[in-house]
């Protein structure tokens, strides 16, 4: 269960003792993280919800993404009604499943959250036409809203430390998808029908601006899997329950940082 309170400090290593590679991804990542806090980095888009399986259904939103420094991010969707613009808070409105704030993948890798999750490379992949490292990311329990509160991978481009692709459930979608897994393994001994339902996030970040990379679509997605067990074994069948569709288009960007100086920013480099 996720809880709101503040989150207590974690001593424990987020990372793989000695790996070298690891320790200085995450220190770029740190600094990518930071340039989303940056003043510099205002910017207003299009968002377009699509929603299927859950009734059906297109959104379109003007949307505005600031940071306060007395408030942090804020998110402000409107849409114009008789003629005038009116601000729209999705918790009351029609859109059934959406994520919050697509940008804010970056502040998993945030220095001051790091010692609240632990990291891995698993590889190198190719993903959106770029060489990236693929790096795992688990919360350390206990979870917290907004700050460590999901499973999952980033893909990463190797040579801008930019996230290309981030792919992750919930603490509680995690721990269903783990009983899913032992139950195909044929861990357990039983017999009969069991379901699991299992969503997924994935947010693609395609637009760029001076070397900065930000979200273009979002999709979440929801299987159904039953798993019947018998004496000859186990079969299983996957079956769609509903996506929805975030896009994200005709950015405007308020004033950005030059693509020098988000580049030494991430590197290091002194300014």
């Amino acid at each position: 269960m996720l809880s709101r309170a503040p989150a207590p400090e974690v001593p424990a290593a987020a990372q793989v003792p000695g790996d070298a590679r690891l320790a200085d991804l995450l220190e770029r990542l740190a600094r990518v993280s930071e340039l989303y806090r940056d003043a510099a980095l205002r910017f207003s888009c299009e968002e377009t919800i699509t929603d299927s399986g859950l009734g059906g259904g297109t959104s379109r939103f003007d949307y505005i993404y600031v940071f306060d420094p007395r408030d942090g991010f804020k998110d402000y969707r409107t849409r114009k009604v008789r003629g005038r613009l009116r601000r729209v808070t999705l918790e009351k409105s029609r859109v059934p499943r959406f994520l919050s704030q697509a940008y804010s993948w970056a502040f998993v890798f945030a220095a001051a959250r790091q010692r609240l999750h632990r990291y891995e490379i698993l590889g190198e992949d190719t993903v959106l036409g770029r060489t990236a490292l693929r790096l795992r990311f688990e919360p350390i329990p206990p979870y917290w809203e907004e700050l460590n509160s999901w499973f999952g991978t980033a893909w990463i481009d190797r040579e801008t430390s930019q996230l290309l692709r981030v792919e992750a459930m919930r603490p509680d979608q995690r721990a269903e998808q783990g009983r899913l897994e032992a139950d195909l393994a044929g861990g357990l001994v039983w017999s009969g029908l069991r379901r699991y339902l299992i969503e997924r996030v994935s947010t693609d970040f395609t637009v760029e601006k001076n070397g900065m990379r930000f979200p273009a679509k979002v999709v979440i997605e929801m299987t159904r899997h039953v798993v019947r067990s018998r004496d000859t074994g186990r079969t299983s069948k996957v079956s769609p329950v509903y996506r929805v569709e975030q896009t994200y288009d005709h950015y405007q960007f308020f004033s950005v940082r030059t693509q020098e100086e988000i580049r030494d920013m991430i590197s290091g480099a002194p300014r």
